[in-house]
């Protein structure tokens, strides 16, 4: 009693800082966590801190610019619309959930925040400095990551095990597929983190046989395909829940009755919650039609990297997830596929025909983006892990610590590879990109009425028409007269992409990147208008100068022509562009 009295007197003297006081508070809270939230909840705060981190650092790289991903921009031009009050995004090669999503949350943050003295949501803000715009779609989208995070937690939890779901939330935590897009303001993180939250939904319905959370899930579902087409398949996995919800009651006894239950339950609320987060599906359906018809064709028949693959569904398994999982937890996660099959619990049997028939159905397009699997990547780290933690409690009484130290070092082994590609990239994001040297370079080389043709993915070089914007916000920047050549597709031919338009419009300078170039380059056969543009190019145009990145720049080659005065339409009359 002596020496507590004595050491409460001690800690009560002036000699005691504050600092010191608020760390020794600090660490009495820490201490008292587990009574608090229990060593579960310490260990998911403890992996969700983790995905944090990933999630954030370099979130800013880059900007005002959007090197990272040249989609957000086409994202944020539509949230940015619907901060201004216009609710039709008038573009729909994605669904419209993530713009009404981002829109909302700029509406509000303009509430408190005004750059410069200036509105938020005006176009004078958007055009001099989108900073704010990205730092906004990106936090959405690392919200939407690390609940991801959390939702593989209770999906591994409810469908198998906690130890499964402590395993599997980890490892999402450190995937790279999944820290990297949930750097950028696209649809793929978001619409994971809505399929995650159905599925959870579906499994729960399914072992419960509970009619609500069926059509939570559906729900769920409608708004995981609001911000993904793709999504639409999982109406597969409702379906399957519905019939374990209602499959002894004795009117289930035909497939009719089970076809009827699922469109009610599942197909209807799908479609409800799908036009609530795109509802211009129906009031724009001619812009609407023609977008989703033109988006499928795209993914449908590919470009600009993937003309060369001729099999999608070794391409997608050998690339891809074997360079997003890496090769041992890929080996397991197939593995948990067998013994899923093998089990066939009710959970198996919900989410395995879903991971099965996405993955052939993305397979057989020949746009083969790896961010097209990202909604299977965390139901096979589930199943993975599954598998090694089966293995762990294989009742082998004389070889128990041998098996325990076998699924140990599978696990080990899985994350080792993720884990370092997640915080090599996180650190990757940081120094110059080499468009920004190159537009450093050009405004200093350029004249002031430079007419310039662009391939896509070049230097942010400021548009003549965009210059009113600057003025009224009081800046000064150099600008051009740009012509945007067309991304090529295969079996088109557009005129900018041709020599004789670039001389008929006085395009005096073009700017390539090697992000477009050498994938035109690498399927001569796939563009062969574009390949000769590229040849009458190097023959007719003089270099001006190559920009390809140092060591601790990022970015693609980018190279400067300069058309020469002389050349006219007469010189050309020989081309074949």
């Amino acid at each position: 009693m002596t020496r507590g009295r004595l050491m409460g007197t001690r800690s009560d003297t002036p000699l005691e800082t504050a600092p010191r006081r608020a760390g020794r508070r600090a660490l009495a809270a820490v201490a008292a966590l587990p009574a608090a939230i229990g060593w579960t909840g310490v260990v998911v705060s403890a992996i969700l801190v983790v995905a944090a981190y990933l999630r954030l650092k370099g979130i800013s790289w880059g900007l005002p610019y959007s090197y990272q991903n040249p989609d957000e921009k086409v994202v944020l031009l539509g949230a940015f619309r619907i901060a201004r009050g216009h609710p039709n995004p008038e573009f729909f090669y994605y669904p419209s959930m993530l713009f009404y999503m981002i829109g909302t949350v700029t509406w509000a943050v303009s509430k408190f925040y005004a750059p410069h003295g200036a509105t938020l949501i005006s176009p004078v803000t958007f055009v001099t400095d989108p900073t704010p715009y990205y730092l906004i779609g990106r936090a959405v989208v690392v919200a939407c990551g690390v609940t991801s995070v959390y939702l593989v937690y209770r999906l591994g939890k409810q469908a198998f095990s906690r130890p499964v779901g402590l395993l599997a939330a980890l490892f999402l935590a450190v995937e790279p597929l999944h820290v990297r897009y949930s750097h950028v303001a696209v649809t793929d993180v978001p619409a994971t983190m809505f399929g995650l939250l159905a599925l959870l939904l579906f499994v729960r319905a399914a072992q419960r046989r509970e009619v609500r959370t069926l059509l939570l899930g559906a729900l769920a579902a409608g708004l995981a395909t609001g911000t993904k087409y793709n999504l639409g398949m999982l109406f597969l996995p409702g379906a399957i829940a519905c019939w374990y919800v209602y499959r002894d009651q004795p009117d289930m006894i035909r497939a009719r009755d089970l076809a009827v239950r699922s469109l009610r339950r599942v197909a209807l609320p799908m479609f409800v919650a799908f036009l609530v987060s795109t509802p211009f599906a129906v009031l724009d359906p001619v812009r609407f039609l023609g977008n989703f018809y033109r988006q499928n064709q795209i993914v449908a028949h590919g470009w600009l990297g993937f003309e060369n693959v001729h099999n999608g569904y070794w391409f997608n398994l050998s690339v891809n997830l074997a360079g997003s999982l890496g090769a041992v937890l890929l080996g397991l996660g197939l593995a948990g596929l067998v013994l899923a099959l093998v089990k066939r619990t009710r959970a198996d049997l919900i989410l395995v025909p879903y991971v099965v028939v996405y993955y052939l159905y993305v397979s057989s397009w020949h746009e083969l983006m790896d961010r097209y699997l990202l909604p299977i990547v965390p139901l096979l780290i589930v199943l993975a892990v599954r598998a090694c933690v089966a293995l762990a409690a294989v009742p082998v009484v004389r070889r128990r610590a041998v098996v325990v130290t076998v699924a140990a070092g599978l696990l080990l082994g899985a994350i080792v590879l993720p884990a370092r590609a997640s915080i090599n990239y996180s650190r990757s994001l940081q120094g110059t990109d080499v468009r920004t040297v190159a537009k450093a370079w050009l405004e200093q080389h350029l004249p002031a009425n430079a007419v310039i043709a662009m391939e896509p993915y070049g230097p942010p070089l400021v548009p003549r028409f965009d210059l009113r914007f600057y003025a009224e916000a009081r800046l000064t920047t150099p600008s051009y007269v740009i012509y945007r050549l067309p991304l090529p597709l295969p079996g088109a031919s557009d005129p900018k992409a041709r020599l004789r338009f670039l001389v008929e419009h006085d395009v005096g300078y073009v700017v390539l990147s090697s992000d477009v170039d050498s994938r035109v380059l690498a399927a001569r056969a796939t563009y062969p208008v574009q390949v000769a543009f590229y040849e009458e190019l190097s023959r007719h145009g003089r270099l001006m100068a190559t920009f390809a990145p140092r060591p601790g720049e990022r970015g693609p080659v980018i190279t400067v022509y300069r058309l020469p005065p002389t050349l006219t339409l007469a010189s050309l009359r020989h081309s074949r562009v």
